[in-house]
């Protein structure tokens, strides 16, 4: 019958479609990726089902297969702010952290009014240990996004890290001044004498 094949088609498609679903209830994200994929064979369902695929594999921290899709994603829809952020997540979750932090900064540029752009930003600061532009960053979102429930966690936690560097600091400082300090009384000191 004419049309047979592709009806066939449709509703496997549907049914790892469904199986997929089901997968990503039970929190199997390989496995859900892995349906997905057999499920954009549907031209209907194709762009739903990469997107959920992406998702998938970012949950299940396949993080290579998760940057290709998302780096497709958001080259089809460039101005998408929720593809941007995710893209940037995954780069640093693969490891790709000091271009991950420059585009969260880049991307808070652009788009100063995203809550969520500022908080990603400040919160792989700290994850980073780069207490001083957190710190930075911090008082922008205390005076931008007032009404941020993340102001009380990431405050003690930049504090922290503020207090640890200025601790090294510090100890950096006294470590010179003895040094400074030995070598000035080394050179008070008379030479040794010889034994004769």
């Amino acid at each position: 019958m004419p049309g047979q094949s592709r009806i066939i088609i449709k509703n496997l498609s549907l049914e790892y479609y469904n199986i997929a679903e089901a997968y990503v209830e039970n929190k199997n994200y390989a496995k859900a990726a892995e349906y997905y994929k057999l499920a954009m064979r549907e031209k209907t369902l194709y762009m739903q089902a990469y997107y959920k695929m992406g998702r998938s594999y970012a949950l299940a921290k396949d993080w290579e297969n998760a940057y290709t899709v998302y780096s497709d994603l958001l080259s089809r829809d460039s101005s998408n702010t929720d593809l941007q952020l995710s893209l940037i997540y995954i780069k640093a979750m693969k490891g790709d952290v000091d271009e991950a932090l420059l585009d969260y900064k880049a991307l808070f540029e652009a788009y100063p009014n995203n809550q969520t752009v500022l908080e990603n930003y400040i919160s792989l600061l700290v994850e980073t240990g780069k207490g001083e532009l957190a710190e930075a960053q911090l008082k922008v979102l205390k005076e931008t996004f007032p009404d941020s429930k993340l102001i009380s966690t990431l405050t003690p936690k930049i504090a922290e890290l503020v207090d640890n560097m200025d601790t090294s600091e510090d100890e950096a400082v006294n470590e010179s001044a003895s040094e400074k300090t030995q070598s000035n009384e080394e050179a008070l000191m008379p030479p040794p004498q010889e034994k004769r």
